[in-house]
């Protein structure tokens, strides 16, 4: 009796370590951790932590996001997430995509996404992803060539960039598309984060007839279509969905789908589908181009068009230049 009475002990006590081993485990969350070298508030690092919060409402996860200001301070916070077990780790453009490159040899486990720059490295655990934004700009030329009355139409990048010379190459195949004797006028700011600047250089260009203008340049670019209110004109807009800056007067917004690729490749890597190297986010891997309302508020004709422009940039009928011929 004694004997068979310990033995029901022992099988207690071992299902009820293994029901707490259990439970432990799945208490155990997966943690993603995403480093911007930019405050939120700026429009794009909002893009990219939507697609972080996207993830964490769909899968029961710790996400932490760090905002490194101070370059300095990069390859420790870097090393300090993958030491604490974030994985994968994700980080924003060139600087913090040197510290993670740096970073990975010492943290082979963890996976590293660097996210919307052309540093790379062949390191087994790295995965850059890159968001083409010449896709996007192509249908924003169409719609301003076919918009225009003047025949002019105007782009206005932050600086003279390769990253914003494939704004400017797309918005420009789009347009010649349309009318390859169009007229537009190419300016750069010489800045990113100056709405005065934008809308003087907004007002200039609307003051030269174009009217229509697209801007490639974050913050100054919220200047570029408060000068198309002020003119009665259109102003396009970039990355995200920008009707709401200037209401009225915002003909389109070119997105860059930083928070799609910023939660597909996350959610890649949790589930085991990491791959190392570079991956182009763009129409044939099903970035978002443009915003319905965008597209609601076009005539029927120039609707249909932009719907079978979108289908030829995603089959690969149209190759969409990257450089300014």
């Amino acid at each position: 009796m004694r004997a068979h009475l310990r033995t029901l002990i022992v099988m207690m006590i071992a299902i009820t370590i293994c029901a707490l081993s259990l439970s432990s485990a799945a208490a155990v969350k997966q943690r993603v951790a995403l480093i911007m070298n930019q405050p939120l508030g700026d429009p794009f690092a909002n893009l990219v932590y939507a697609g972080l919060q996207k993830l964490e409402k769909e899968r029961d996860i710790d996400a932490k996001l760090i905002e490194s200001l101070d370059k300095s301070e990069h390859v420790e916070q870097v090393r300090a997430m993958a030491r604490l077990g974030y994985n994968p780790v994700l980080v924003l453009w060139e600087d913090l995509a040197d510290a993670a490159i740096q970073v990975a040899p010492e943290f082979p486990e963890t996976k590293f996404i660097v996210l919307d720059c052309y540093t790379s490295a062949d390191l087994p655990n790295v995965q850059t992803v890159v968001m083409e934004p010449q896709e996007a700009s192509f249908l924003a030329g169409v719609v301003a060539a076919r918009t225009t009355e003047s025949k002019h139409v105007g782009f206005i990048g932050g600086s003279d960039l390769p990253v914003i010379e494939k704004f400017l190459a797309g918005f420009k195949a789009g347009a010649e598309y349309i009318d390859p004797a169009i007229k537009i006028d190419v300016a750069y700011a010489g800045t990113f984060i100056d709405p005065a600047k934008g809308l003087e250089m907004g007002r200039m260009m609307f003051a030269s007839g174009a009217d229509v203008v697209m801007h490639a340049a974050n913050k100054t670019g919220l200047g570029v279509l408060r000068a198309a209110a002020e003119a009665g004109k259109w102003g396009i807009g970039v990355d995200m969905w920008q009707g709401d800056v200037a209401p009225g007067h915002v003909l389109w917004s070119a997105l860059k789908d930083a928070t799609n690729a910023t939660y597909l490749m996350a959610k890649k890597a949790l589930g085991g589908e990491f791959e190392q190297g570079l991956f182009i986010f763009g129409a044939s891997t099903g970035a978002q181009l443009y915003d319905e309302r965008d597209l609601e508020a076009l005539p029927e004709d120039l609707k249909v068009q932009v719907m079978e422009i979108e289908e030829q940039l995603r089959d690969g009928s149209i190759v969409v230049p990257s450089t300014v011929n």
